[in-house]
């Protein structure tokens, strides 16, 4: 590579990291890229050479084909999260695990100015597994609480391609959305005005237990909720030219698409919480009355039978589940160049509008099993539903990819890229079960022609980013205040592609 070269490279990369601010192998809960040759330059999806398994992103390609292609690619994604705060002072290791995907794609060899094709790939998901000390639930023993949450989302469809003019082509995509949330079970925590029955209780006599429920600033349950899933549909619309020196450009915009998963089942354990309340009423009332712990317990239980709870049903129901996750509206464009007969440059930017499609998560319980909750949550112990929007109000985030690809021979290419970027993610919303703070990576690959099948394979490393959560008015819960969430990614990808 000559003097020029070097410098021309070195000039498009400082301009594209310039441009906008990037996220990493993830941006929120989507993947960035899963085939292993648009992984290993970078993740740039738009613009570069007929790739199947970039129809999605870039569905005007289609017709750059010259001929039928297929393309499969499988990938280990190991995310490692650690995390820290005032009851867990010392940084925990989130238990690692590696997931995998898969992704395939076809398309048909052109007709003329048409071309069609299908595919199937992953859109993205996160995942956390924790045992942590918790100020509530923990207890006097010190017992580790489960935090773990599993999500995953992916789409198939076909792809139809256009072209319109010389150098100009359009087309578009319809895809079928399948999500699942396997285990979504944590601390679970509102503001202390969300239980609607709370009131009611401490107005059992408002001038002893009043000041002490004035105190409460949220209440903390532990919920343990798994097996939702549903099906939802998207689209992608895609606009393409290139030049006849090389030159391409490829933009293509996708709507924002809700998608609703039900089918799950849910347990609320307020047992920690009640308990810590019974206490209070009964240490309040022994010294507004000086009565003594025994007299004051008995008092104190006998007003809560009054009011409606059976002390000997507990605090713990469960529910039928439903929630919904959305896909944010997105728009990308693309460019691939060029360089020297044997090195190309790509860069790409997309933008997602996070805002609105991650703004609240509503968990939507159903037919819960016991009236106590009933009569704490709705003060009505026959009406046993209830919905929590769980505030996440996620902040829309751009993202910047570079890339490059050397041909060392005809059986030889290297790749390299860099992301860098956005965390979505506000400071009074994070927390460690919905890990989505990634945001910067390296990225290498390579393809290997060994008689006549190429070989692909990539490694994007997210490097370690760490991000602290406010230190007031956290809308998850005061565990998060002063906190520190940290995160990294592994994605190693094999894929090849073949041509007939």
């Amino acid at each position: 590579m000559n003097r020029w070269t070097l410098s021309a490279a070195t000039a498009a990369l400082s301009l594209t990291l310039l441009a906008a601010p990037s996220a990493a192998q993830t941006n929120g809960f989507v993947m960035q890229c899963m085939s292993a040759r648009t992984a290993g330059a970078g993740c740039v999806t738009r613009a570069q050479e007929a790739t199947p398994t970039n129809l999605f992103r870039d569905p005007a390609s289609l017709v750059d084909f010259e001929a039928a292609s297929f393309e499969v690619n499988l990938s280990s994604f190991t995310p490692s999260l650690t995390f820290e705060n005032a009851a867990n002072p010392f940084q925990v290791a989130g238990t690692q695990h590696t997931y995998p995907m898969f992704s395939a794609a076809y398309i048909a060899r052109p007709s003329g100015n048409f071309a069609w094709g299908i595919g199937l790939e992953p859109i993205g998901g996160f995942g956390a597994d924790f045992a942590l000390q918790h100020d509530l639930l923990s207890g006097p023993n010190g017992t580790a609480v489960d935090y773990e949450t599993f999500f995953m989302a992916m789409k198939a469809g076909p792809a139809v391609a256009w072209r319109f003019a010389e150098g100009w082509s359009v087309g578009a995509s319809a895809s079928v959305i399948y999500s699942q949330i396997r285990d979504f079970r944590m601390p679970f925590t509102m503001p202390a005005t969300t239980p609607l029955g709370m009131g009611a209780i401490a107005q059992l006599d408002g001038a002893v237990y009043g000041p002490m429920f004035s105190h409460f600033t949220e209440l903390t349950a532990y919920g343990d909720s798994e097996s939702y899933a549903g099906f939802g549909w998207t689209a992608d619309l895609g606009l393409r030219y290139t030049a006849d020196n090389g030159f391409v450009f490829a933009a293509s915009w996708a709507p924002e698409r809700p998608i609703t998963l039900d089918g799950g089942t849910a347990t609320i354990d307020m047992t920690a919480q009640f308990q810590q309340m019974l206490g209070g009423m009964v240490m309040a009332r022994a010294q507004a009355y000086q009565e003594s712990p025994q007299q004051a317990q008995g008092a104190v239980m006998q007003q809560l039978g009054m009011a409606g709870l059976d002390l000997q049903a507990g605090v713990v129901s469960q529910y039928d589940a439903a929630t919904e996750l959305t896909l944010p509206m997105t728009f990308g464009a693309g460019i691939r160049t060029p360089l020297t007969e044997g090195l190309r440059m790509s860069a790409e930017v997309e933008w997602r509008q996070w805002s609105n499609a991650q703004s609240v998560m509503p968990f939507r319980l159903t037919n819960g099993t016991n009236a106590n909750i009933n009569l704490m949550m709705n003060a009505d112990p026959t009406n046993s539903d209830f919905t929590y929007p769980f505030p996440l109000e996620w902040q829309d985030s751009w993202t910047a990819k570079v890339g490059a690809e050397y041909a060392l021979s005809e059986t030889l290419a290297l790749r390299g890229g860099f992301l860098y970027g956005e965390n979505p993610v506000p400071d009074h919303t994070v927390f460690i079960a919905f890990p989505a703070i990634s945001t910067n990576a390296a990225t290498f690959g390579l393809t290997f022609d060994a008689a006549g099948v190429p070989l692909d394979v990539s490694y994007v490393r997210a490097l370690q980013t760490d991000f602290d959560g406010c230190g007031e008015n956290h809308l998850i819960g005061a565990e998060y205040l002063n906190s520190r969430s940290g995160m990294s990614q592994d994605v190693i990808t094999l894929g090849t592609r073949l041509s007939f």
